[in-house]
């Protein structure tokens, strides 16, 4: 008990200190993000293939190639989490941040989960509805709304769409969640190994080019 007591003193400051240092680190506004969303749901006019591609091509411009992947159809898999299953393709992992497309066209549902770091997830089409303990009637987020989860938040959701998903923090600590479902419910290992092998190259890729 003494061990981990000092263990605390040691590693909480160390942890405060480089945690207050994060916002440091990230390249992607969530205002902008927003913008760049509506523009390109208006450019698709509810096509959602078209919009994802008009506005990848939009993040590629604003914050750069070494920053923004392309859109490659091998490159998206599915994500079982809180009990809701989507698909998703990695635009950016980072230490800091990841910015991903993600949604189904068949309706999921499921918990947020409770994470170090802030969520910013933009409609691009379909609806999201998320309820907290105590409201009696959802809230509604269609295309172009912004749902932002702040930090150690938690919400029901259901989502028949999709989206553009922000988030900024300690990324690391959210893969945990996102892995979870693998071992107590889908035992989708293939799936769960592409999930961790981009992870890893984008995250490390981004390390190469000084994106902490």
């Amino acid at each position: 008990m003494r061990t981990l007591f000092l263990l605390g003193l040691i590693f909480v400051p160390i942890f405060l200190v480089l945690d207050s240092h994060l916002p440091k680190f990230y390249i992607f506004d969530p205002v902008k993000l927003q913008e760049l969303s509506k523009a390109s749901i208006a450019a698709g006019e509810g096509n959602a293939t078209i919009i994802m591609h008009h506005l990848v091509d939009a993040l590629q411009k604003e914050y750069g190639t070494k920053h923004v992947n392309a859109l490659e159809t091998d490159k998206w898999f599915f994500n079982n989490a809180g009990g809701a299953m989507g698909s998703m393709i990695i635009l950016h992992a980072s230490i800091t941040e990841y910015l991903i497309l993600f949604g189904t066209p068949l309706g999921t549902e499921g918990h947020s989960g409770v994470h170090l770091a802030h969520d910013y997830f933009t409609i691009l089409s379909g609806e999201q509805q998320c309820f907290e303990p105590g409201q009696i009637e959802p809230t509604i987020y269609r295309p172009g709304d912004q749902n932002h989860l702040a930090r150690y938040g938690a919400t029901q959701y259901t989502l028949n769409g999709w989206a553009l998903e922000l988030a900024q923090g300690w990324i690391p600590s959210m893969l945990p969640f996102g892995f979870a479902d693998t071992f107590t419910s889908t035992l989708d290992f293939a799936n769960l190994w592409k999930t961790v092998y981009l992870t890893a190259v984008n995250t490390v890729n981004q390390l190469m080019v000084g994106k902490f």
